[in-house]
């Protein structure tokens, strides 16, 4: 963290004194390597996106066994501590067959902040009429963060690249010309993806090392790229 400080401080004053001392030259016209910089960091994600999804079913017919169920999820929510008022969504899906509404599924969702307390919920929830317990995104709280962390890891890597680039040719790089805005990129493999359904659910020793495992390995990458032009000058 104080080599990204130091480094957008040397951006700054680079800046500062390119408009100083070059009010009156064109930079446009000014000798120029351009290159690209990039950075990366593997996190944890530790927020989720929870989704529990139930209906009727040949097997599970009735609004009185819906409206039953869903209390029964929602009494494992409050025993884990959610505020179903604040911390709870459920949405219904209905459909219209002779002029008659007929229910069909529900959708509740929630947030949890590790695998461990999605896993825990998933086992509760393991009982006749629960679809799938699944995650639907994944996220990392300290994103923002992070991606200005790694903008300056950027350009540092578009720094050393140009002066790779320039070695033992009799010049060297001088002051930053321009920098474009940059772009930062996040991949989580488990986003959007279903986890484990009902019957994943029903846990045994050989799942459950199965999870930790699963626990070890999904990772958020984020990525930031981004576009440098240096001065080129020679070498004094």
């Amino acid at each position: 963290m104080k080599k990204s400080f130091v480094l957008l401080a040397w951006v700054l004053f680079s800046a500062l004194t390119l408009s100083a001392q070059d009010r009156s030259v064109n930079i446009q016209n000014l000798p120029r390597i351009n290159v690209s910089g990039h950075a990366e960091e593997k996190v944890q994600p530790d927020t989720f996106e929870i989704s529990v999804v139930f209906g009727e079913t040949k097997e599970f017919f009735g609004k009185q066994n819906i409206e039953k169920l869903e209390q029964q999820i929602v009494d494992v929510l409050k025993g884990s501590g959610f505020d179903i008022q604040k911390d709870v969504k459920v949405t219904s899906s209905y459909n219209i067959a002779e002029g008659k509404t007929v229910f069909i599924r529900k959708r509740i969702a929630f947030t949890v902040h590790s695998y461990a307390q999605y896993y825990d919920i998933a086992k509760q929830l393991d009982f006749k009429g629960v679809e799938n317990v699944s995650i639907t995104k994944a996220s990392y709280s300290g994103e923002e963060a992070l991606k200005s962390e790694l903008r300056a890891k950027a350009l540092s890597d578009a720094l050393h690249s140009a002066q790779d680039i320039l070695s033992d040719s009799g010049f060297q790089v001088g002051r930053i010309l321009s920098v474009n805005a940059g772009r930062a990129y996040v991949q989580a493999r488990i986003a959007n993806a279903p986890a484990y359904d009902a019957i994943v659910m029903r846990a045994t020793a050989a799942k459950s090392e199965e999870f930790e495992s699963f626990e070890q390995s999904d990772e958020i990458t984020i990525t930031f790229d981004l576009q440098a032009s240096f001065e080129i000058v020679q070498d004094k």
